[in-house]
């Protein structure tokens, strides 16, 4: 039996839930779009103002979220690898350059702070993989908390998305029992929730 319309509308709201709300910024991190944010141009003096020629190219969500960028700074956080932080922060701040990266932002990547931002920008990497692999595998997330217990405030988010999703195959598992199924209908609900979920992209891999 495949999986019905209704089941995946509600599967991707559960998965835009995932992708998306497990990325905001905790209190701990500074998320470009939030703490640092866009800066009233009323509140820049003449000489930080930007010409057209000169508006970045891209943000700095946008460097850190580049897939090669990722994967460093989740594997030095993992190995607590200084070494290679300062690699990838000469690296950013090249591209920084490159691309015409505004002031505020750049000045999060530079110096002993810079560091510590980039450490914890591969930290919460590994903090999203390991909860995204728990769960679609419906394990216990409270060990990945205990992993990470700087992440707390996104722990109640995380624990929101797993009461959300045990809601969506209860509610499916419902539905199938409706319609007969011959077999445990909350074990079908899991793996076909588990086989749409791992479909995406951001999840497989």
């Amino acid at each position: 039996m495949g999986i019905s319309l209704d089941y995946k509308k509600r599967a991707i709201i559960l998965y835009a839930f995932l992708v998306c709300g497990c990325t905001d910024s905790s209190k701990e991190s500074i998320d470009p779009h939030s703490e640092v944010g866009l800066v009233a141009s009323s509140d820049l003096s003449s000489n930080e103002l930007l010409s057209s020629q000169e508006l970045p190219l891209l943000t700095l969500y946008e460097l850190l979220n580049a897939s090669d960028v990722k994967q460093a700074l989740s594997l030095a956080a993992t190995n607590n690898d200084e070494k290679l932080l300062l690699e990838w922060q000469e690296t950013l701040l090249q591209a920084a350059d490159e691309v015409n990266l505004a002031q505020s932002e750049r000045s999060l990547l530079k110096g002993e702070q810079g560091l510590k931002y980039l450490a914890f920008q591969g930290m919460k990497s590994n903090y999203q993989a390991a909860f995204e692999r728990a769960f679609v595998a419906f394990e216990d997330v409270d060990e990945v908390y205990r992993a990470y217990p700087a992440f707390e405030d996104l722990h109640e988010r995380s624990s929101r998305l797993v009461a959300q999703r045990d809601a969506l195959i209860e509610s499916v598992a419902g539905e199938l029992k409706q319609q007969k199924f011959d077999g445990d209908a909350l074990q079908e609900a899991k793996r076909q929730w588990q086989v749409y979920m791992k479909s995406q992209t951001s999840i497989s891999q």
